[in-house]
């Protein structure tokens, strides 16, 4: 399956063909995987020196997105990077839930892409965290150089696969 093309604020970015089978008429359905995708490809032309991961999730009565934005060595970034990435992921969240009256308010269509092509919100709900996302290398040097812990305490409940990959970054980075 290929990508599409769209173009954002007078950006291009892709996202996957299947976007299209959702709605008719030349409408854009903008799900979780292909919020996803734009987020990455927002971080990556933006803001390069910093690591996303995005994780989408689908469930009874809707979907979400989770962004972890970080360093390379899983510090936070700073709070402009933040506010502009959780605004871009937004732009995919179709509404809020309302805790006083237990409702979740439908807010947001969509956007309009820059040659007049709707981009409809398909996502429920969007999480941003300044924060590395569990069980990755930045989450473990985090941990080690930002919080104090031990190499074995942080890696504790983390897979091999990430533990080995840590250590090393973190025998390259104290020699």
């Amino acid at each position: 399956m290929s990508n599409i093309k769209i173009k954002i604020k007078g950006e291009t970015y892709e996202v996957r063909e299947k976007a299209l089978n959702y709605y008719t008429n030349g409408n854009i359905y903008i799900g979780p995987v292909e919020a996803g995708q734009l987020v990455k490809q927002f971080v990556k032309k933006n803001f390069p020196q910093y690591v996303v991961k995005v994780k989408s999730a689908s469930f009874s009565g809707g979907n979400s997105l989770d962004v972890y934005i970080s360093t390379k060595l899983g510090g936070s970034v700073p709070p402009h990077v933040y506010h502009q990435v959780n605004e871009f992921a937004n732009l995919w969240e179709y509404g809020k839930f309302n805790g006083m009256i237990d409702l979740y308010e439908y807010t947001n269509d969509g956007i309009t892409s820059d040659n007049g092509t709707p981009l409809k919100a398909g996502v429920k709900y969007v999480h941003v965290n300044n924060r590395p996302q569990f069980d990755t290398v930045e989450y473990v040097l985090n941990e080690v150089l930002n919080e104090g812990r031990t190499p074995e305490d942080a890696t504790k409940y983390i897979s091999t696969t990430v533990r080995a990959k840590a250590m090393m970054m973190l025998d390259k980075l104290t020699k």
